[in-house]
């Protein structure tokens, strides 16, 4: 009977300890932080203008706000002087995640003298309309999907005309598709836009010059870090003038290929230059030479310095 009693004494002092034992791991446990494997990274283009011409897919974080002084200028004909500038001043917000809109007021410049395609020597710089742009992301970049896609437009209202800077009353909207992605986690990157801009011109004082047109620009670029905030590339560029809204009557083709530099001067200014000379081109007015110089020029650029509040 003894040894019994002994034997359960010994056993509920196992279960008992047993019992405080995993009371007190448990215990521990709780107090630790839970261990969570962390989520992938996902590899993205920064959000500036790291291309040329070609715009990134990124439309900031909600409340984002930013000005930007765009200059965009087209120089040579086959014969003569010929050089215009187009400048852009532009503000924009981001308004959610996805949505970002902005307004801009240009101004264009026109040096010209003895071009046979413009008989019109002009040396001017004139007030020419104002612009509204609307961005919304379509497509957002994740683990498995590098590429991000964004849809724009930008509706314009213009009285100048771009090729001879006559007065021109003038009405377009230009549909973009902005497509990006990473090549190279953080060193190299990749863009693509995809333009179309239909549009009606009529000069003023004259009723008989209303022309319908539209014009096909398609642009692929690559970019380089050379450091976080200083990057070089490459860009191709594909421009097309028409006679309708529609890619009928075409007028000329033409395209450009040249290099690209992006500068990030600090956390709130970057600065962007491209030269695109024209490689290659066919006229409708002039179809056996190597070049367009009727409807474009010998060499396109653009420089833009962009601040962000």
């Amino acid at each position: 009977m003894t040894s019994k009693i002994q034997s359960l004494s010994v056993l509920s002092a196992v279960l008992m300890g047993a019992a405080f034992a995993s009371s007190a791991l448990a215990a521990d446990l709780k107090g630790r932080p839970v261990k969570v494997a962390p989520e992938p990274e996902v590899a993205d283009v920064p959000g500036d203008d790291i291309f040329g011409f070609t715009s990134t897919s990124d439309v900031g974080k909600a409340g984002d706000m930013g000005i930007a002084l765009e200059n965009d200028g087209r120089f040579g004909k086959r014969d003569g002087r010929y050089g215009v500038i187009t400048n852009k001043l532009e503000f924009g917000r981001t308004f959610t995640d996805r949505f970002w809109a902005g307004v801009s007021l240009f101004g264009a410049y026109h040096d010209m003298r003895n071009v046979t395609v413009q008989p019109i020597d002009r040396t001017m710089y004139q007030f020419d309309g104002i612009s509204t742009e609307f961005k919304y992301k379509l497509v957002e970049r994740s683990v498995t999907n590098p590429f991000a896609l964004t849809a724009a437009v930008e509706p314009r209202w213009g009285r100048i005309d771009g090729g001879s800077g006559i007065h021109a009353e003038s009405f377009s909207a230009e549909f973009k598709l902005l497509v990006d992605a990473p090549i190279v986690p953080e060193k190299l990157f990749w863009g693509f836009n995809l333009n179309w801009a239909p549009g009606v011109q009529q000069v003023v004082g004259d009723l008989s010059q209303t022309a319908r047109s539209s014009s096909l620009n398609v642009s692929t670029a690559l970019t380089y870090a050379i450091t976080p905030t200083f990057m070089i590339g490459a860009e191709a560029k594909y421009l097309a003038s028409y006679g309708d809204y529609f890619f009928r009557s075409e007028q000329g083709r033409a395209f450009f290929l040249g290099p690209t530099v992006f500068w990030k001067i600090n956390d709130k200014m970057s600065l962007n230059a491209v030269l695109l000379p024209q490689i290659a081109g066919k006229s409708a007015a002039t179809p056996g030479l190597a070049l367009d110089l009727d409807a474009f020029e010998r060499a396109i650029f653009r420089v833009k310095f962009a601040y962000a509040f």
